[in-house]
Formats: structure tokens, sequence, C-alpha cells
């Protein structure tokens, strides 16, 4: 039954292009304030600048898959057909964990694709630069996706818990701006930060987890 909800799952996200929407705007965005810049004052504007504008890309990606997580309970809730999913024969937690594993890997495919094509582009961004940023968007995926999943649980209306998720990528914003240089210059800290990242998903998820068959 588990599986059976992820693929249902999967086949509404295919079947509603609103949601691929968001994932094209950070590197729209982006590309542009990049040429825009490179063409007002020069290529040189941007060196040393590579892996900063990879590492956002990357986490800018992640607050992109909060529509799907607001769907994911809000959106049954607004529908009315949450507490029908809740009294089907499938239990609790397999329809809890086939939502969940619906949505995460779509923040995900799309930071480390943005970011892929971005390092092709910029040959100059070194491996263990690129390997730090790649770290960091696979970090705030989980993180935004893990309180995006708890925000949609207690949200009454897609609306409501999409905006409240997308309020995450103040902290992301801040995060990347002022802590890069540190981040992208120490081996050790974005394998830090991807551990710290998984323990808050699993504390988090575990809270939703029991939130959601509590219910």
């Amino acid at each position: 039954m588990f599986f059976h909800v992820l693929k249902h799952e999967l086949r509404l996200v295919f079947r509603e292009p609103r949601f691929w929407i968001p994932f094209i705007i950070p590197p729209v965005i982006l590309a542009a304030s990049q040429a825009i810049a490179v063409g007002r004052y020069g290529g040189a504007i941007m060196e040393g600048m590579e892996s900063y504008m990879m590492l956002m890309l990357g986490c800018l990606m992640a607050p992109m898959g909060a529509p799907l997580a607001a769907d994911s309970f809000a959106g049954e809730r607004e529908r009315n057909s949450l507490e029908l999913l809740q009294l089907s024969p499938v239990k609790p937690a397999q329809l809890f964990w086939g939502k969940l594993l619906a949505v995460l890997p779509f923040p995900v495919v799309f930071a480390l694709l943005a970011q892929a094509i971005y390092w092709a582009v910029h040959p100059s961004i070194t491996g263990a630069s690129a390997a730090a940023a790649i770290l960091g968007a696979i970090s705030a995926c989980l993180l935004v996706n893990a309180f995006s999943l708890l925000l949609s649980l207690r949200a009454k209306t897609v609306r409501a818990a999409t905006q409240s998720s997308l309020f995450l990528i103040i902290p992301l914003l801040f995060a990347v701006q002022f802590a890069h240089d540190f981040f992208l210059a120490s081996p050790f800290i974005p394998f830090l930060t991807l551990g710290m990242a998984c323990l808050i998903c699993v504390v988090v998820t575990a809270l939703s987890l029991r939130h959601f068959c509590a219910a």
C-alpha cells in the first residue's frame, strides 16, 4: 500500500504543471541578474563569485518545493479528503511516508540539476567548492521539506501552508550570504551541516508522523 500511495502522489504531481513552475524561477532570476551585471560592469565583477552563486542557486531551489509539500496534507484537508484517507485501509504511517517520499525528490533533483548545469557553464569552480555547494543544497532541501510538511499538517489551507513555508527562504538567504566563505572554504563544515540537517529532519519528521497518526 505504501508504493500505491507513492505512485498515486507522483502521478498527481506530474499531472499538475503548476507544481513545476517554482523550480524554474531561481535559475532564471540568477541567470538574468548575472547576465545584467556582466553586461553592465564586465566579466571581472563575477570573478571569485561562481562558487557562491552555485551554493545560492541550490539553496534557493529548496523552498520551491513548498507548494508540493503544502498540497500533501493541507490540500487534502482543504478538499475534505484527509479524513477519508485516514479512514481508508491504508495505515496512517504508510500514507504519511508515501506522501513524504513523493515530495522530497523534486527539490533535491532540481537543485542538483541546476547546480550541475551552472558548474558545466563555469568550469572555474573547483571540485571541492562544487561538492560543498551540492552538500549545502541537499541540506537545505532536507530541512525545508521537513518543516514544510510539518506546516502542511498544521495549516488549514494550501495557501496558508505555502506562505508559511516560503518564510524559510529568509534564514537560508542570511545563512548563505553571511557564511558562504567559511562554508565553501572548509572541507568539514559541509559534511557537518548535512549531518545536522539529517538529524533535524529525522526529529521533525518523527513529530510530523506522530501528529498525523494522532489526528
